[in-house]
Order: structure tokens, then C-alpha cells, then sequence
């Protein structure tokens, strides 16, 4: 079983389970974690983190609605394979998001080095 590295701040705006989503998500999409591998179970991350079995749960069951893991009853939650086709389809959304950005930004006379501070606004704000 696969140690997930995972920080939750409980004093963060980002609710816990949200946290810990986004940093599971990141470690599968950049191929940390194997197809198949098996996750930590809920209960044991609940305590290693000291959220709830409600909170990790609700992360799981995210991350299983998104396409990027699975359950096998009684065994566990597990990496899906082939998260090449979920990581396409978030760099296409982000393709299309910046495209708004860059639109909207032009609209509203934002040069170029304005807009980049804005996106590196956004991209500190979510690792903090």
C-alpha cells in the first residue's frame, strides 16, 4: 500500500476534504501513484490526518466520481488506470479557462505581464 503525502490545514479556507482531494488527484495525475495502486484506506487516513471518516469519504468519493480511482468492496479504494484520458480531458478544461482569461483579460486592457501576475495570483493562492 502506497503512503499517501498529504497535508491538511484546518485553518485553511479550502475545506479539508478538498485538500486532500486536490493532493491526492495531483500525485495520481503526475503518475506518483501507480495504476492499481492500492490508497490508503478512509479510516486510516481520517486518523492520520485527525479529520473524520466523514471528510476523507467525501474525497474519495470525489476523486471515484472524477474517474481517477476505485473501490472494490471489502479491499478498498485503488488508482484507476489509464488516467491519461482524465489528465487530457483537465488539459483541455484548462486550455478553454485560459482562453477565457486571456479574452476577458484583453477586454479590460490587462497587458500581458498584468495578466501573468494575476494567473500567478491564483496558482500561490491554491498551494497555500
Amino acid at each position: 500500500m502506497f503512503e499517501l503525502a498529504i497535508i491538511v490545514s484546518l485553518q485553511s479556507e479550502i475545506p479539508a476534504y478538498e485538500q486532500i482531494k486536490a493532493q491526492i488527484k495531483g500525485q495520481i495525475l503526475s503518475g506518483e501513484l501507480p495504476a492499481d495502486e492500492p490508497l490508503t484506506s478512509m479510516r486510516q487516513l481520517a486518523r492520520d490526518l485527525r479529520v473524520s471518516v466523514i471528510t476523507t469519504t467525501r474525497a474519495y468519493g470525489d476523486l471515484e466520481a472524477e474517474g481517477l480511482i476505485y473501490t472494490v468492496q471489502g479491499r478498498g479504494c485503488f488508482v484507476k488506470g489509464n488516467t491519461e484520458l482524465v489528465r487530457e480531458q483537465y488539459l483541455r478544461s484548462i486550455d478553454d479557462s485560459l482562453k477565457t482569461a486571456v479574452e476577458k483579460g484583453k477586454a479590460t486592457g490587462l497587458t500581458l505581464p498584468e495578466l501573468q501576475n494575476k494567473l500567478e495570483e491564483k496558482f500561490n493562492e491554491q498551494c497555500d
